[in-house]
């Protein structure tokens, strides 16, 4: 007698050998004993088919687990019903919201998301997006700033809604919904020198473009306020261990008492490396993290964060690229997107009002240049 584990792979290789043949239409209406016109008019028009034989071609199936070859629709129909969404990073949870707020406003709509993966990487961005405009999708929704001419040239002649998500570009393709990283920046580094602070430091992190406009912002202010710069980067990928090297880095020469990191993964390694230094948070060191993500809630103390509305952006986006298709007009439409500060304990209660005092004014004077640039008063 065979020992189960090989009976189980023997049988597992059988089934698998009996599925290599893709059952096909005519192998459905052949079991229903049905025409394939009427198989294919069922995934065209269920209810154009008798209720009888539309349950018995649902049977069928479920039963062969068939799934229909949706490449000659897709070229024969006006609309693919899909949009196509291109990330950075699979490993990093800015991103989660992001997806979740496209996918959901997909589904509401009655569309389909076809994800893909650059890797910060704007030639494999390149590669990503042409095969996405080759599958027919009806939009794209882009999440890094940058592309190469030979993906702006596709781009500006697909004929289809293009959204640019996370930052705000100077020229927008078409649709974006972002943030004005840059200034962020410099009214959090602001609002800390005003507080008192005087060496604030800001680690980087990966330095995609994103980073490099926080560190700007950072550096316009320090700049702005006749203080030392104090900026330490990794180019690596970001992580606790790198917030907490950076930290090691930095207290070997200007101890800083305040870090603006380019995002929470960063913070939180920072936080852990002040524990091991035995430093104390927020007297001898505030700490800011970047996109307020729910790790934030998971340290002692807390971590302060300025919260960014990924899922809005997604949301938007989605809704936004439907409009245009069922206006069936291609438009320039830029929206800015509030900041907040995710409160904790990582800096002090009068630091955190002073950022909260901040943003607030930066967010009133975005959406009132944005009003004026519509109303052509800008």
């Amino acid at each position: 007698m065979l020992p189960i584990s090989i009976i189980r792979r023997t049988s597992l290789l059988e089934i698998y050998t009996s599925m290599i043949k893709r059952p096909k239409l005519q192998d459905i209406a052949k079991q229903v004993g049905v025409t394939k016109m009427t198989v294919s008019r069922f995934f065209n028009d269920p209810n154009s088919v008798a209720l009888k034989t539309r349950e018995r071609i649902s049977e069928v199936i479920e039963e062969m687990g068939f799934i229909p070859n949706r490449v000659p629709a897709i070229m024969s129909k006006s609309s693919s019903k899909c949009i196509g969404l291109v990330i950075p990073s699979f490993s990093n949870l800015v991103f989660a919201e992001v997806i979740d707020g496209v996918e959901e406003t997909a589904v509401k709509y009655g569309y389909s998301v076809l994800l893909m993966h650059s890797g910060y990487d704007v030639h494999q961005e390149e590669q990503k997006i042409a095969e996405l405009i080759s599958y027919q999708v009806d939009g794209l929704i882009l999440s890094e700033p940058e592309h190469t001419p030979l993906t702006m040239k596709r781009l500006l002649k697909a004929g289809i809604p293009i959204a640019e998500i996370m930052s705000l570009p100077k020229v927008p393709l078409g649709i974006a919904c972002g943030i004005e990283h840059q200034q962020v920046a410099t009214e959090t580094t602001l609002a800390l020198i005003e507080s008192g602070r005087r060496h604030i430091a800001y680690f980087g992190a990966r330095m995609d473009k994103r980073t490099y406009e926080r560190q700007e912002g950072y550096l316009n202010a320090v700049k702005q306020a006749g203080l030392q710069s104090l900026v330490y980067d990794e180019i690596g990928r970001s992580n606790f261990t790198t917030g907490h090297l950076l930290l090691k880095r930095a207290m070997q020469h200007t101890p800083p008492d305040a870090i603006i990191c380019t995002n929470d993964d960063v913070a939180m390694g920072v936080l852990m490396g002040c524990q091991e230094l035995k430093l104390k948070v927020p007297d001898d060191l505030s700490i800011i993290g970047y996109n307020g993500l729910n790790v934030c809630e998971a340290s002692t103390p807390k971590l302060c964060s300025i919260a960014t509305p990924r899922r809005m952006m997604g949301q938007l986006a989605m809704e936004k690229i439907i409009a245009q298709l069922e206006a069936g007009m291609l438009q320039h439409d830029l929206t800015y997107l509030s900041v907040t500060l995710r409160a904790g304990g990582t800096a002090t209660a009068a630091e955190q009002q002073k950022i909260k005092e901040h943003l607030d004014k930066l967010n009133l004077v975005m959406q009132q240049n944005l009003s004026e640039a519509r109303l052509g008063v800008a």
